[in-house]
């Protein structure tokens, strides 16, 4: 199925995308450079051929017309085929220049380079959009920009449910194996993609299609219609057979004709229109349903063997009736009810119309398709998405070698109510990142990240939410090793008060930790998942006393829900709390201070250590914008920098 090995590193992934790029803009630069040239050809030899054409009718220096004929004969002929040529020309040049946009997408998405990244934001619920906010799922830097390749409507909606909803464990299992399979299959997935990507041209996609199979059929209820359209065609062939046969006097057919043209012209100006717009329903475009027919046996003559995947296949080619032969059937129905968009048939449309009412003969047609096939539709186009998505979710795991899958245990595992992490790293930071071991969990307890500004908590916790969300979804993560149990996955890092709605920032807060706690609740009533919550700075907004004694009774309340999860803060005190002290592992970052040319210089490591953090950094931090107290510089400094040592 695939020719090409799998690159093994970064390097190698990023090296074969460009080559790619590379390629295809170098076949973009030649056609370019041919097209005007045949541009020219094509159109001497038009002339040429008219030129001849009238040097025959004149009988030009002697020479018998016949010649003059042959040559025009020839000219034509070839101006057809340089034509053919030019046409294959162009839809070359435009098939590698989207080609070469899509690997340069994903030279973007290797890289990170979210600028470069089409931006097609999905719909996310309410419910969900705060945790989406906070862990960058939908944006402009997000989760959905590295993984979205999914380019159909259907494929869209999938990958924005996975992330948003994620799966219990058996279906994350079948989806691993899934993508497992198609990951090697690299030429596969990216003609698929590439199919694909030719459809978000289209307007509406099946949207207006599924929208016509699941309502009521339009000739249903005017079957007189349907009865005139059989006669007058009826009366109409009898009618030219007559005339040309001789059999009877010509003015009898010949008014027979003229009569039934005088009636379909007055039919087909009260209902072609509506008859137009629900063949536009049914393909918005020409070439809509082919490019939906060509995917459907890309799915259908893939050689699957992951269960998955074969019962995707299973439900296309048996279950509902061979999707594949009568999406192909529907394809032929509809270049039928296209042809009046046709400007070389546009004539012949016209006389079929009015001498046989044909655009009510194609669609009964269609409606008696959709009468035995149109409640399979939905179903189609659905599993069309689900397809798409683990082709994304293969292409996200061949992009990064060194990501895993990750174990999802049952929640009633002995381990199944524990996070454990090895080298995990945050999936939307380029090969800088820093990566950490990490435990979320179990019950009973809480991380507690402490550490100064800059240092790296708040990125932690975003690394186990990330890829927490990847995991759920079936996908690989972005660590070594990752045991993790289903999970709900709620956060509080990011709150925005709403002034205009009388609401102040703590408020806004409290707000959104009463709906996690609910959520915990709900959870654990479910059994079917566990909370997983973040909280990062939480509870900003008043003094340090009340706020220590709030976040506590907050967590507490979490803890004794059954939810796991982390929390980052500067209160080095809020462990040492009556409800928080048996519940807390503590973890901190720090800073390291370095003299360079005289001047005190600050980094991080970005390494998660145990215990509780030892330094704070804000003075320093304000010294070096230069609002420090100079009279006080020498023994703030000096502070820090034996805070530090310690640590």
């Amino acid at each position: 199925m695939n020719a090409t090995p799998l690159p093994a590193t970064d390097g190698e992934v990023l090296e074969r995308y460009r080559r790619l790029q590379s390629g295809e803009l170098e076949i973009v630069r030649q056609c370019k450079k041919q097209w005007s040239m045949v541009g020219y050809v094509r159109g001497l030899l038009f002339i040429a051929s008219v030129v001849l054409l009238i040097a025959g009718f004149a009988h030009w220096a002697g020479i018998d017309k016949s010649v003059w004929f042959v040559f025009s004969g020839l000219a034509f002929f070839s101006f057809l085929v340089v034509a053919f040529l030019h046409e294959r020309m162009q839809s070359r040049m435009r098939d590698s220049a989207m080609k070469a946009g899509i690997f340069g997408e994903s030279i973007a998405q290797v890289g990170r380079d979210w600028e470069s990244i089409k931006d097609r934001t999905p719909d996310i619920p309410e419910s969900f959009r705060a945790t989406a906010f906070d862990l960058d799922l939908v944006g402009r830097n997000s989760l959905h920009k590295l993984i979205g390749t999914t380019r159909t409507p259907l494929g869209d909606e999938t990958l924005a449910s996975w992330i948003v909803e994620g799966a219990l464990p058996e279906e994350v299992s079948a989806r691993q194996k899934a993508i497992a399979e198609l990951k090697p299959s690299i030429e596969y997935r990216e003609q698929f993609r590439f199919r694909c990507e030719v459809l978000t041209d289209g307007k509406s996609g099946p949207a207006g299609f599924l929208h016509w199979t699941d309502g009521e059929s339009w000739l249903e209820s005017r079957t007189w219609l349907v009865l005139l359209a059989r006669i007058t065609a009826l009366i109409s062939l009898a009618s030219i057979v007559l005339l040309f046969t001789g059999l009877v006097p010509p003015f009898y057919p010949a008014m027979a004709v003229a009569a039934m043209v005088i009636v379909n012209f007055f039919v087909a100006i009260f209902f072609a229109g509506t008859m137009h717009d629900i063949f536009n329903l049914i393909s918005s475009r020409r070439n809509e349903v082919e490019y939906y027919v060509r995917l459907f046996d890309m799915i259908s003559d893939f050689e699957a063997k992951s269960g998955r995947l074969q019962d995707i296949q299973n439900r296309l080619l048996k279950d509902s009736g061979d999707a594949r032969q009568q999406i192909h059937g529907l394809g032929r129905l509809v270049w039928l009810a296209n042809i009046r968009r046709n400007g070389v048939i546009f004539v012949i449309y016209l006389a079929f119309e009015f001498l046989f009412l044909w655009d009510v003969h194609i669609l009964d047609r269609l409606e008696a398709w959709k009468k035995k096939y149109g409640h399979y539709a939905r179903g189609w186009f659905e599993d069309l998405g689900q397809w798409e998505t683990l082709c994304a979710l293969a292409k996200l795991a061949a992009d990064n070698p060194e990501w895993v899958f990750p174990d999802v245990k049952l929640p009633d595992d002995p381990s199944g109510n524990l996070i454990s992490c090895t080298q995990i790293g945050h999936p939307l930071l380029d090969q800088s990142r820093v990566c950490n071991d990490v435990d979320v969990g179990p019950t009973g307890t809480v991380l507690l990240v402490t550490g100064s500004n800059m240092s790296g908590k708040s990125t932690l916790l975003r690394s186990i939410g990330v890829n927490s969300v990847l995991g759920r979804m079936g996908s690989v993560v972005c660590a070594g090793r990752m045991t993790m149990p289903p999970v709900h996955i709620e956060t509080s890092m990011r709150i925005i008060d709403s002034l205009s709605d009388g609401v102040s920032f703590f408020m806004a807060e409290l707000k959104r930790l009463k709906e996690i706690v609910d959520t915990a609740g709900e959870c654990r009533k479910d059994k079917k998942r566990c909370l997983l919550f973040l909280l990062d700075e939480i509870l900003q907004g008043t003094n340090s006393r009340e706020r220590q004694i709030a976040v506590s009774r907050v967590v507490r309340r979490l803890i004794d829900q059954e939810a796991i999860g982390a929390i980052s803060t500067h209160d080095l005190d809020l462990a040492t709390t009556d409800d928080l002290e048996q519940a807390c592992r503590i973890v901190h970052f720090s800073e390291q201070f370095h003299e360079v040319d005289g001047k005190r210089q600050m980094t991080f490591d970005y390494r998660m250590k145990h215990g509780i953090a030892e330094t704070t950094n804000a003075l320093a931090l304000l010294e070096m914008v230069g609002l420090g107290d100079e009279s006080c510089t020498g023994s703030q400094n000096s502070g820090t920098g034996s805070q530090n040592t310690g640590s």
